[in-house]
């Protein structure tokens, strides 16, 4: 994701000052308050004001105004909404593609079923009497191991649909605005989405 440049409201009435806070995907101040205009802010100055301290009718919020910070680089300045859209599009299938059914982590048991491994910490899917070894992580009762396998058992298929309907209830509500992420659950539905599209590294 690019830096993004907040505005403040420098008006000061005595002893206090106005809260309010622009939150933009802008890399300068001149694209930052190029957003900040679209939401009736006001630059005079070398000064920025909200909207409501400016006398215009925009109710005043904290906003993220996204309108295109990009999952792989600088660069690509793709919009909210669509980084979504591609999120989900890139989930969906790899949720559908796994195997099915609830799976499970039991730290007190290791792999002895057939297969290359015997004496493993693993994760499963069935039932417990006939499990199906879905992942196997390393050498019964290291730690790490352990981890890994509870981490994965964690985040099974039924968490990926929904996170999938997660990413498309916030494409949906970022869509309507044109491509703005006007409150914090659904930028952290973009941040979930930034974090499936980020390129994994290839060794």
């Amino acid at each position: 994701m690019s830096t993004r440049m907040t505005l403040h409201c420098n008006t000061t009435r005595g002893f206090s000052t106005c809260a309010a806070s622009l939150i933009t995907d802008g890399t300068t101040s001149e694209e930052a308050r190029q957003i900040g205009a679209a939401h009736g802010w006001r630059h005079i100055n070398g000064r920025d004001y909200c909207a409501a301290c400016s006398g215009r009718s925009i109710k005043p919020r904290v906003i993220v105004a996204i309108n295109g910070a990009g999952p792989h680089t600088q660069d690509d300045r793709v919009r909210a909404d669509l980084r979504l859209q591609t999120a989900r599009a890139t989930l969906l299938p790899l949720v559908n593609a796994a195997t099915e059914g609830a799976w499970w982590y039991d730290p007190k048991k290791m792999w002895n079923g057939p297969g290359p491994h015997f004496g493993e910490e693993f994760v499963a899917a069935g039932p417990v009497d006939r499990p199906v070894c879905v992942a196997a992580t390393g050498p019964a009762d290291e730690p790490q191991c352990m981890a890994d396998a509870a981490y994965i058992a964690c985040l099974d298929p039924e968490v990926g649909r929904a996170i999938t309907g997660v990413l498309n209830e916030a494409f949906e509500t970022v869509h309507q605005e044109h491509g703005l992420v006007e409150d914090s659950l659904t930028q952290a539905a973009v941040d979930l989405a930034d974090a499936i599209l980020r390129p994994r590294v290839q060794r």
